[in-house]
């Protein structure tokens, strides 16, 4: 098994405020090469380097820079996960505690730091654990 290669370009890609299918089309691949490239499970040229180089407009060795350690926050993340966490509260009608909030915001956070960038931020797959603290 080959050891996957640690890339940016999912995070670039959201950067930029591109979809898998915009970038694959400027690309010339597919949604599922570009898939395998941004989890590493796919070899990248050094022709595709540059062209990924150049539509996010960044120098090739970027693609591959160190990515931050895990006790930095991803900001937009960040951002996001509170945003769904405070609709789905208000959807639900619980009424949380300042405590349970934050511990939920930071559980919820560390879940979706951790999944595939290849997908957008969703939090309702965990309406069943916030239906508990009713």
């Amino acid at each position: 098994m080959t050891p996957k290669v640690p890339n940016n370009i999912a995070k670039l890609r959201k950067v930029h405020s591109l979809s898998q299918e915009t970038l694959a089309g400027r690309l010339n691949m597919s949604v599922t090469q570009l898939s395998r490239l941004e989890r590493g499970t796919s070899s990248l040229t050094q022709a595709r380097i540059a062209a990924l180089a150049s539509v996010f407009d960044v120098e090739p060795h970027e693609i591959f820079s160190r990515a931050r350690s895990k006790e930095q926050i991803d900001l937009e993340l960040m951002r996001e996960v509170i945003v769904q966490l405070d609709e789905m509260v208000l959807k639900l009608g619980l009424s949380l505690t300042p405590q349970q909030r934050g511990d939920l915001t930071i559980e919820l956070y560390k879940l979706e730091s951790e999944n595939d960038l290849e997908a957008d931020l969703d939090l309702r797959k965990y309406e069943g654990m916030l239906r508990s603290f009713r």
